[in-house]
């Protein structure tokens, strides 16, 4: 899920509780800075800071998260110290904490991650999870593979199973190859292509994509963090959100044939009736399955007319 908010003020922020300065007496320890880094993030307004001081330290630390607490009260080294400082300030820049530590976490695997490709979100797992609602497949197309998480997970849960990831980034293909190499996920053919050009050749039992679906006109409302960092290629179709759905509403009959199913993620209600109505019109028939905040999440389409 792409979240859209407005920009909220910053809190003021005590003096007396900056790191690295005369306040603390004592060397700093790993309790001290998740104790400090916590109230910092919060007052700065970045959502989830306790796990992301938890990420950045343990990432510098080159130790587990849960380490932390079993090393609750090791002190850092003046070098480790100055590490931590630079990337909590690179993380006060906006930059997204999984770019910062190069990894985020899919379906429980740890992904590489680049600027090039989007950052995975526990939103997306909603397609793993519809897709082994189903039959088990044994050809299996990830459209827009980005990091490669789809396509990985999914070609690591049917290891039978024939998988073709797809992108129109060199850059995201060669980070998709290097996931897929680094987690064992052997039978997987990279592609590079441009979905609104091309159609990949054959027929699947299970397509999966996760496509630009943001409207360039709510961009700029956007998180700092996702609209100055993560590709804005793959963040929105640069029109009304909905260009890359009537591609695949006219290619998906050809793609899944009559027994096949597409799996896409959208952008949660105000896009379920119009994307809905796009694939119904074209003659397939769709299913919702919503993420854990109720909202309509992914769209499952098959071949026939009721809807």
């Amino acid at each position: 899920m792409i979240q859209i908010t407005n920009p909220s003020p910053t809190l003021k922020y005590a003096p007396q509780d900056k790191p690295f300065g005369s306040a603390q007496n004592g060397p700093w320890r790993i309790i001290d800075l998740l104790q400090w880094g916590t109230r910092y993030f919060t007052d700065k307004d970045i959502p989830n800071a306790r796990l992301e001081v938890e990420w950045l330290l343990a990432d510098q630390l080159a130790v587990a998260r849960v380490d932390l607490y079993v090393r609750f009260d090791q002190p850092l080294t003046p070098s480790e110290l100055a590490n931590f400082k630079a990337v909590v300030q690179r993380r006060l820049r906006g930059e997204p904490f999984q770019y910062i530590i190069g990894k985020a976490p899919f379906y429980g695997r740890d992904f590489t991650v680049t600027p090039q490709v989007l950052i995975p979100r526990p939103e997306t797992e909603v397609i793993i999870q519809a897709l082994q609602k189903g039959p088990p497949p044994t050809t299996i197309l990830d459209l827009g593979t980005g990091s490669g998480c789809l396509a990985v997970t999914a070609g690591l849960l049917y290891p039978g199973a024939e998988v073709l990831a797809v992108d129109n980034s060199t850059e995201a293909l060669a980070l998709a190859k290097e996931n897929a190499h680094r987690l064992g996920a052997g039978k997987i053919t990279f592609q590079e292509l441009d979905m609104l050009k091309a159609m990949p050749q054959g027929k699947f039992d299970a397509v999966l994509c996760n496509p630009p679906y943001v409207p360039a006109e709510e961009v700029a409302s956007l998180q700092r963090e996702i609209r100055e960092h993560e590709p804005r290629a793959a963040l929105t179709d640069g029109g009304d959100g909905l260009t890359y759905f009537r591609r695949l509403a006219e290619m998906g009959p050809g793609l899944i044939g009559a027994t096949g199913r597409l799996l896409v993620e959208i952008g949660g209600k105000p896009q379920a009736g119009p994307v809905k109505a796009l694939f119904e019109r074209a003659g397939m028939s769709t299913e919702m399955h919503h993420d854990l905040q109720g909202d309509p999440r992914v769209v499952e389409v098959v071949a026939g007319t009721e809807g």
